[in-house]
């Protein structure tokens, strides 16, 4: 046994894999009874603290546990039962774009923020749209836009209803897809007029299709954005439980094997931002955003290898770099647009409208 330092800023423990495969079975079979007896208790998001199990290559196993904290379990409970490659980013890449927004809003936009979120962050709640698919499936189709690969680019009556969907509304929700969805929730977060309630939950969905959006394979209906190209990912065909593939490579994998932190990647996306001047492109609409990640997503897929390894890594860890980048300033633009109002204040001094 040796350990490393490892990409949450703790120790990692590395063990052969056969001669210590028992121990880690035996350790999922416990946490999954400990999480389902807990499980009717969770309520509200989770912070992007984590503690968590992953394969590495196929020679090691990383046992990585980070500080307790409240709400944790809510994240476990996402890690055990649900495969990771549905979620773009993952919790870590969700917390990095959320992190680069909250240093981006307007000293209005902040206050009401955290009128809406009390001692919460924005990075806190980044995933929430994750936690929630089980019992809002009618949210399913929400994460995607399922552009043709070869269709210039994003048709909003082509590409925004599904009917041929299983998961609830898709037969009637003529909204289905990421870039209405961004769309309705900012005018909801907005709406002075809206409940408190509707604005929190407006601003939970807003944080995270956002993120998902900037995932070019989230914007591509080829091989179900990737899902359906198996391939080994350094060395390994397995991801855990489930065999390796190309949408997961882009949603978390590259972005692990920088290594970095949270805290660190946030850095070194801020110093890209300036080198780049990406401010410059903090603009645009859902649609802008859809079309640039298409257009990626088709680059990505003609280019797509027979296995991940440290040459396709180097090849394209900018481009996720620069698309969390992006992603956290487009955020940030759209909640200082949403919530720059000055809030309304009743005459015992109290805010009225959140």
């Amino acid at each position: 046994m040796f350990y490393k330092r490892g990409s949450f800023g703790c120790r990692v423990f590395l063990f052969p894999r056969p001669r210590f495969a028992y121990i880690i079975n035996f350790l999922r079979n416990c946490l999954s009874l400990i999480v389902k007896s807990i499980a009717p208790r969770l309520a509200g998001g989770y912070n992007h603290q984590e503690f968590f199990f992953r394969s590495t290559g196929g020679n090691a196993f990383i046992f990585v546990i980070r500080g307790f904290v409240k709400k944790i379990i809510a994240l476990l409970l996402l890690a055990a039962f649900i495969p990771s490659q549905l979620f773009a980013w993952g919790p870590k890449g969700h917390a990095i774009v959320a992190d680069i927004a909250s240093s981006r809003l307007t000293p209005t936009a902040r206050k009401n923020l955290q009128l809406l979120l009390g001692d919460n962050s924005l990075a806190s709640i980044a995933s929430w749209a994750d936690t929630v698919r089980k019992e809002r499936d009618e949210s399913y189709g929400w994460h995607f836009v399922d552009i043709p690969k070869d269709a210039p680019g994003f048709s909003d009556e082509r590409d925004c209803f599904r009917p041929q969907d299983k998961h609830k509304n898709a037969d009637t929700d003529h909204h289905n897809c990421v870039v209405d969805r961004i769309e309705i929730f900012q005018k909801i977060l907005g709406d002075e007029n809206a409940s408190t309630a509707d604005r929190l939950e407006a601003l939970k969905w807003l944080v995270h299709f956002v993120g998902d959006l900037h995932q070019p394979l989230h914007a591509v209906e080829e091989a179900r954005g990737g899902n359906d190209i198996k391939l080994p990912v350094f060395g390994s065909p397995k991801c855990g439980d489930y065999d390796c593939n190309l949408h997961w490579t882009w949603d978390s994998l590259l972005l692990e094997h920088t290594g970095l932190s949270e805290e660190d990647y946030v850095a070194r996306l801020n110093e890209l931002i300036a080198q780049k001047h990406l401010e410059k492109q903090a603009g645009g609409t859902a649609v802008d955003w859809a079309n640039e990640s298409h257009l990626q997503a088709r680059r990505i897929l003609e280019q797509k290898p027979a296995s991940i390894d440290d040459a396709y890594y180097r090849a394209n860890i900018e481009l996720v770099n620069e698309k969390l980048a992006l992603a956290g300033l487009r955020l940030a633009a759209a909640l200082n647009s949403a919530l720059g109002k000055a809030p309304l204040s009743s005459s015992n001094g109290t805010h009225s409208k959140f």
